[in-house]
Order: structure tokens, then sequence, then C-alpha cells
């Protein structure tokens, strides 16, 4: 199985990806959740499901449109004032929340391959930092 694969898998399971993230995510650093304050979080639960495919799409190709809506979701962070910093935290999150999602279907390779496609999707992410991006 590879992330595209598994990603298939999360996107037909009837139970929303985004939610365990962010369960994950506030239980591991309850200190990002003053990013989320008035935030629509059942929203932003398949807002992040979705964006998956952006990191699948990105780990499996040079696709101008993709590189560019992860460098506009860079810029929109940083004009939230989300610090780069924060994006090992959500990695680190995404990848608990992936591996108890899969379940069986987790292994080393997946993890690894999963750990490089989120590393390249938020290193695209800061170039929006650098370089602001408006889609």
């Amino acid at each position: 199985m590879d992330p595209a694969e598994s990603l298939q898998h999360i996107l037909q399971s009837k139970r929303i990806f985004g939610e365990l993230f962010y369960e994950v995510l506030f239980r591991r650093f309850p200190k990002i959740r003053l990013h989320f304050d008035g935030v629509d979080m059942e929203r932003q639960a398949l807002v992040v499901t979705m964006a998956l495919d952006s990191v699948v799409h990105h780990a499996d190709g040079d696709y101008p449109a993709v590189r560019l809506y992860l460098r506009h979701l860079g810029t929109q962070h940083h004009r939230k004032g989300i610090s780069p910093e924060l994006y090992p935290m959500w990695c680190d999150a995404m990848m608990v929340a992936l591996e108890t999602f899969l379940g069986e279907l987790w292994d080393e390779t997946l993890a690894a391959q999963w750990r490089k496609a989120l590393n390249q999707a938020t290193h695209t992410m800061v170039e929006g930092y650098r370089k602001p991006e408006a889609i």
C-alpha cells in the first residue's frame, strides 16, 4: 500500500479523518488550539482531510496547480500568524492520526512514504511565507 491507496481508504470511510486528526493534534499540542479560535471545526476537519489529496499529488509529481495551492496555503498560514515551526508538530500529529485511522494497513514503508510526502508539502507551504501566493 502507498499513500495514494491509503488516501482512497480514508476518503471511502464513513468516518471523517480530520476529526481524528484534530483530536490527536489538540491532545498532543494543546497550545495549537489557540490558532483555531472561531474556526468551524466540522468544516476544518473536512478541509484537512481533502488537503491530504494535495499532499499525495505533490509527492507523486510536480503538478503546478498543487504547488501553487500549497504555497497559497502557506501564505494563508503566514497571514494568520502560524509559524512554520509548528509544522513538525502538525506532521507528528498527522502521522499518529494516519496510523490510528489506517490500523492494520499501516506499516513502516507506508509510514516513511507519508512522512516524506508531508515534509515535501510543508516545505512547499513555507515557500508561501517567503513569496506570498494568492489564488
